[in-house]
C-alpha cells in the first residue's frame, strides 16, 4: 500500500481524484495519512418521505457560536468528478471560475495559477487562475503566513510530495471568493458571503493530480486554514457549520451534471427524508472522527432508510475497542470505506449465515438488478451525541435493533453504495475493504443519500436521509443548527 508523505514541518490529509480503474485508492491509516480516490457508485433515488424536527433540545446542552444573524444560508450545487465531488469557487476582481474537489480530509485549498507548468488543463474544467488578471490578488509575505510556516525570503512556500511519484507547489495567497450556484456566468461579489481566502496558487502538478477533472481541492477539515473557518473568521458564514448531501449522476464529464448539495453555516430540512439524528464528533483539530459502536447486516436490501423492517438482522461479531482501534475517520474526498483487517472474517461470518453465500471481497461478480437490490443493507451504529438529546421519533435511531442504545444512531448504506459496477467488465466489485491495521476511513459511498451536518460549535455530525436533489433547495428555507 502506497505511503503519502506531506513534508515541511507539518503533516497534513490531502485527497485527490483519479480516472476510473486506473489505479487502486490507497489509505494510509495515521493522523498523517493522505488519500487516493476510486469511483463512487450510482446513488439511485429514493422515495421521499418529508419529516421534521418537532423536539426541542435539553436547555444549555448546544454551544453558543457567534452568529451573524444578517447571513442567509444559501445551498450550492455539487458536482460529481471520477470519484469525487467539486464545487464551483469564484476567484478574484473580475471573478474567475475554479471547480475544486470537497474534501473534509485536508485543510488547504488549491488551484493551479497561470504560472503552473504543465498541470492539466487539457483535463481539468477551467483554465488556470489568472492571477495578475484580478484586481484583489494578494501575495501573503513571508511573516504572515497562515497555511505553513514561511521556507523563504519572498514567500509562504507550500510542498506536498507522494511516495508513488505525484507532487504539487504552491505558495500561499489571498484573493476574494465566494461560492457559485448553478449558473455558468459569474456575477458580482455577494456582499454577505464573499470573502478574502488565503489559498495555494500552484505553480507545478506532476501525477495523478493533473488528470482530476476538478481544477483544484477544497479543504474542509477542522485546521484553521480550511475553507469553512476562513469563512466563519471573516464573517461570510453564520456559525461554524456546514453540510454535505452526495448524490451520483451515471457519468462524469467536462459539463457536468448536478450530483449533490453543500449549504454552508447549516442544514437545508427540504433535503430531509428524515429527522436528523446526530452522531458524537470529539475532534477539535484535524480530521472529523465518528465511533462505530457496532456493524449489522440486514437481509432484503432495498431502500436506504435505516428503519426498514430491522427484524431480519444479523449482528458482525467484533468487539468494539478492536474495531475503533485508531480514529475512524468521515472523509468525502475518500469514494470507498476502508475498515480494520480484523472485521474481515466475522463479516465473512455473518454474510455467510444471512444471504448462505460467500463474501466476494475483491472479486468480481455478475448481478442483476434484482440480485444486486436483494443484498442486504449494511448498517453502521455510531456513538450518539449528548445523552437524551435525539428525537425519540426519528427513524434513525439504534433502538430498534440495540434496545439499551437510545442514543446511537443508524447510518444505512445498502448494496447500491457499497458495489460497483464495470462497465467495461460488465460485472460489479465491492468497494469496502478489511485491511487497515489501525483505524479507518468512511468514505463518500458511505456519506452518500444523506444530508449530513458538521457541527463544529458542539462536536457533532447529523445524519438525515436524503436524494441531495439540489432543485428541491435552490430557493428554499434553510435550518440553522439551534443555539
Amino acid at each position: 500500500m502506497a505511503r503519502i508523505l506531506m513534508f515541511l514541518n507539518f503533516i497534513i490529509s490531502i485527497v485527490f481524484a483519479a480516472h476510473t480503474d486506473q489505479r487502486e485508492r490507497l489509505i494510509q491509516k495515521q493522523k498523517s495519512s493522505s488519500i487516493l480516490s476510486m469511483p463512487l457508485i450510482p446513488y439511485h433515488i429514493q422515495r421521499r418521505r418529508r419529516r421534521h424536527l418537532n423536539k426541542n433540545p435539553p436547555q444549555g446542552s448546544i454551544a453558543q457560536p457567534k452568529v451573524n444573524v444578517s447571513l442567509e444560508l444559501r445551498p450550492s450545487p455539487l458536482y460529481q468528478g471520477y470519484g469525487t465531488h467539486f464545487i464551483d469557487l469564484w476567484i478574484g476582481t473580475p471573478s474567475q471560475r475554479q471547480t475544486v474537489i470537497v474534501d473534509t480530509g485536508s485543510g488547504i485549498t488549491a488551484i493551479p495559477c497561470q504560472d503552473c507548468i504543465n498541470c492539466g488543463a487539457e483535463y481539468h474544467i477551467d483554465s488556470y487562475f489568472l492571477e495578475d488578471s484580478s484586481e484583489s490578488f494578494e501575495d501573503i509575505s513571508c511573516d504572515k503566513c497562515l497555511i505553513i510556516g514561511c521556507s523563504s525570503s519572498s514567500n509562504c512556500k507550500i510542498e506536498v510530495s507522494y511516495q508513488e511519484g505525484s507532487s504539487w507547489i504552491a505558495h500561499e495567497v489571498s484573493d476574494i471568493v465566494y461560492l457559485g450556484e448553478a449558473i455558468e456566468t459569474p456575477f458580482d461579489h455577494p456582499s454577505k458571503d464573499s470573502f478574502r481566502l488565503r489559498f495555494g496558487c500552484q505553480t507545478s502538478l506532476t501525477g495523478l493530480f493533473k488528470t482530476q477533472l476538478a481544477d483544484g481541492i477544497m479543504g474542509m477539515d477542522l485546521s484553521s486554514s480550511s475553507f469553512w473557518k476562513q469563512a466563519y473568521v471573516n464573517d461570510a458564514t453564520p456559525n461554524q457549520s456546514f453540510s454535505l448531501c452526495f448524490s451520483r449522476q451515471s457519468e462524469a464529464n467536462t459539463k457536468s451534471s448536478n450530483a449533490g448539495v453543500m449549504t454552508m453555516g447549516g442544514s437545508d430540512l427540504r433535503l430531509h427524508n428524515t429527522i436528523m439524528v446526530y452522531a458524537d464528533q470529539p475532534n477539535t483539530g484535524g480530521y472529523f472522527k465518528v465511533y462505530i459502536v457496532k456493524i449489522f447486516l440486514r437481509s432484503g436490501g432495498g431502500e436506504l432508510v435505516a428503519s426498514k423492517n430491522n427484524t431480519n438482522v444479523e449482528q458482525i461479531n467484533i468487539d468494539e475497542e478492536i474495531l475503533n482501534k485508531g480514529d475512524i475517520m468521515l472523509d468525502s474526498g475518500t469514494t470507498n470505506t476502508y475498515l480494520t483487517s480484523l472485521l474481515s472474517r466475522p463479516f465473512s461470518a455473518a454474510w455467510k449465515k444471512i444471504t448462505g453465500d460467500d463474501w466476494k471481497e475483491n472479486r468480481s461478480v455478475h448481478l442483476t438488478r434484482e440480485q444486486l437490490l436483494d443484498m442486504p443493507t449494511i448498517l453502521f451504529q455510531l456513538r450518539g451525541w449528548e445523552k437524551g438529546f435525539q428525537d425519540d421519533l426519528a427513524e434513525g435511531l439504534a433502538a430498534s435493533i440495540s434496545p439499551n442504545s437510545s442514543d446511537d444512531i443508524l447510518v444505512a448504506m445498502p448494496a447500491t453504495h457499497y458495489m460497483e459496477y464495470s462497465k467495461s467488465k460488465e460485472k460489479y466489485f465491492s468497494r469496502i475493504y478489511f485491511g487497515e491495521g489501525d483505524g479507518g476511513v468512511l468514505g463518500a459511498n458511505f456519506m452518500m443519500g444523506h444530508d449530513i451536518l458538521f457541527d463544529v460549535d458542539n462536536r457533532r455530525i447529523g445524519f438525515a436521509e436524503s436524494s441531495c436533489e439540489y432543485s428541491t433547495v435552490a430557493e428554499v428555507e434553510t435550518f440553522r443548527p439551534k443555539v
